[in-house]
């Protein structure tokens, strides 16, 4: 139990008591031992830990489809779109780009009805898009309000976080947020002077100075409760890419041992970077960067590189007699979308149970009929050998790939020989996109995110996955660019999930970038998220994607204050409209973004699946809830409720009811 859920508190096939003393609270400083250190890790594990004080605000979102567009505009001709330029907002007035067939249109929130003539709310009325999200702000606050809803759900994750380089200080001041100083005095970094009043200690205003200098305890500090929250997204079978450089490649290495446990490390995989390294290095030129890689769970994961000459063989064979072969859970992939499949004859061959799929894999035991070319003891001789057992149409014929023999494991250096390119395949990348303007620097290649994650989501097994694909170091939205060529050519659904800080972009240190925000997008203080949605809309033009972008920002959470004569007062966000309530109260439930939300009553009253979530309360509210009966109610706690209806609430829904703060 304690391997799997805190992998840092066994170490070498012993309890760490270090790592369960930090787990608890406690101080370790008189326990002895092997431990990575370094100052400001009580602080960095206390943000980990910490809830999150923001919530997620609905900016706009963007969809790019020809069915969605003709579907769109025979059921409002006044609802006009363009191509030729940014769409800015979702209710504003555009005008279609003359000759265009396939182009994006801002979603109103409001745009579906279902069979009862309800309103839904929803930001596609693509039933095939891919729903992929955008959450602009500090990427601490955007994993941990993830996590309530994706806790274990993410396949991948890959991240290229800001290199310590030491030549600029870092976008994300963790230690100086106005919040987190119940932290800060929890861990004795802020102390109470002769004089009643709050000053930083002598550690903090040390951190202070190492922050600002990029040394290594500031860059391992900030990692850390990063990294602990990305591990807790990722699914039993996920895997991790983290892009390095060799100033903090050795301690990143120790941090993701203690974090995803030794074992769990697969590869420090070397990408050749440069195909022309600078030559005024004083030692070495050099041309790869480091890509750590580590799984959620040892021996959940195999790597592929591709497949040799040949592909898979089909295990079916009609010279040979008919017989009955059992398959256990969890060995057979499959490209059909979740759900159950009933039993019965598919084609020539009879499915004798029903099966399960889920992940692009059957979860279940389950029998085929037919005439294969292996008995049974030759099948289980196989799978104890680790055959790649393939079922990609609903005819259930299974398709076999042998371990080294036809699918070719990964080397540890990622090259052109990989089709991966470089850095200048990147920038060019780029320049092509935005009409040869140079709007970013140091981005990846999409080739080298398409292979990682092609690697370790079955692509080469010609799978189309329904895998979600997390980055929370988006820039300029190269993982976004990946997943949609690669959805493209396997016809997978992949979902992405990225967050960008509102980092500004400075005029003196990139005008073109600035000038471009300004002038061709409107932007009036650009940042970094202007070029992260504008490349993701020109690239879902260029592969023609069926595609929806769902833009968020962060907004700060309702609270509770207390002035010096102890009095409270409740400071309430202004900014939230009902429909970001809902989306908030939805996600502190469990439900995905993707999942649509249904008005009951405008602005009042939402439901998802299996819950109820209330923005306001009044008599209306709760005469429709009271003919509900299984369903859960989720409340807005900072919500401006009267007194009788809210005891109300209390007695008729009492084991139903979740507040929500």
């Amino acid at each position: 139990m304690l391997k799997t859920h805190f992998p840092q508190s066994i170490r070498e096939g012993q309890v760490n008591l270090n790592a369960i003393a930090a787990l608890l609270g406690k101080d370790i400083s008189n326990l002895q031992g092997y431990e990575l250190t370094f100052t400001g890790k009580g602080l960095a594990n206390a943000l980990y830990t910490t809830s999150c004080q923001k919530v997620l605000k609905h900016k706009e979102t963007f969809c790019y489809s020809e069915s969605a567009l003709a579907g769109e505009e025979s059921q409002n001709q006044s609802h006009k779109v363009q191509t030729s330029k940014s769409v800015v907002g979702v209710e504003g007035e555009f005008e279609r780009e003359e000759g265009a067939t396939s182009q994006f249109k801002p979603l109103r929130p409001f745009i579906k009805e279902d069979s009862n003539n309800k309103e839904v709310l929803t930001f596609s009325n693509l039933g095939n898009a891919t729903q992929n999200t955008l959450i602009i702000g500090d990427n601490l606050d955007a994993l941990k309000l993830l996590k309530s809803a994706y806790s274990e759900k993410i396949k991948m994750i890959y991240i290229d976080p800001p290199y310590n380089t030491r030549n600029d200080d870092f976008i994300y001041p963790d230690d100086f947020r106005a919040d987190y100083k119940a932290i800060l005095r929890e861990v004795g970094l802020l102390e109470i002077d002769e004089e009643g009043n709050e000053v930083e200690s002598e550690t903090l205003q040390f951190f202070r100075n190492i922050t600002g200098s990029k040394s290594h305890s500031g860059w391992l500090s900030f990692m850390l409760p990063r990294l602990k929250l990305a591990r807790d997204l990722l699914r039993e079978d996920g895997v991790i890419f983290i892009s390095i450089d060799d100033n903090e490649q050795a301690n990143l290495k120790l941090l993701c041992d203690e974090i995803f446990g030794e074992e769990n490390y697969i590869e420090t995989f070397l990408w050749n970077k440069t195909q022309t390294p600078p030559s005024a290095s004083n030692k070495t030129r050099k041309t790869h960067e480091f890509i750590l890689c580590y799984q959620k769970c040892k021996d959940t994961q195999k790597m592929i590189a591709r497949f040799s000459d040949g592909g898979d063989a089909p295990l079916w064979n009609e010279t040979n007699s008919e017989r009955i072969l059992k398959f256990p859970k969890d060995f057979v992939y499959s490209n059909l979308e979740d759900g159950v499949y009933k039993k019965g004859i598919r084609d020539k061959i009879e499915l004798l149970d029903n099966v399960e799929v889920k992940n692009g894999k059957i979860i279940n035991n389950f029998r085929l009929k037919g005439h294969f070319r292996w008995k049974q003891e030759t099948l289980n001789e196989e799978i104890s050998n680790n055959v790649f057992l393939v079922v990609k149409s609903d005819k259930f014929s299974i398709r076999y790939c042998r371990d080294g023999e036809r699918i070719v494991m990964p080397t540890n250096e990622i090259s052109k020989q990989d089709n991966v390119g470089t850095n200048e395949t990147a920038s060019n990348e780029l320049l092509k996109l935005f009409d040869n303007k140079k709007v970013f620097n140091f981005n990846k290649p999409v080739s080298l995110i398409k292979y990682l994650i092609a690697m370790c989501s079955n692509n080469y097994l010609q799978i189309a996955s329904n895998d979600i694909i997390l980055d929370f170091f988006a820039g300029s939205g190269t993982t976004a660019q990946a997943v949609m060529e690669l959805n493209a050519e396997d016809k997978g659904n992949r979902e992405c999930i990225l967050a960008q800080i509102d980092e500004p972009i400075k005029e003196e240190k990139n005008k073109v970038a600035y000038d471009f925000c300004k002038n061709e997008l409107g932007s009036e203080n650009p940042t970094i998220s202007d070029i992260t949605i504008e490349r993701v809309k020109r690239a879902a033009k260029k592969i023609n994607a069926n595609m929806c972008l769902n833009v968020f920002t962060l907004e700060s959470k309702p609270k509770l204050i207390s002035d010096k004569k102890g009095t409270l007062a409740l400071t309430t966000n202004t900014n939230l409209s009902a429909l970001d309530k809902a989306i908030n109260l939805a996600l502190s439930a469990g439900k995905t973004l993707n999942k649509p939300l249904e008005s009951i009553i405008e602005n009042k009253l939402y439901k998802c699946e299996d819950s109820y979530f209330c923005i306001e309360c009044d008599k209306g509210v709760l005469e429709t809830l009271a003919k509900t009966s299984d369903e859960y109610i989720y409340l807005d706690g900072f919500a401006d409720i009267d007194l009788e209806h809210f005891l109300n609430f209390e007695v008729q829904f009492k084991e139903r009811l979740n507040i929500v703060y």
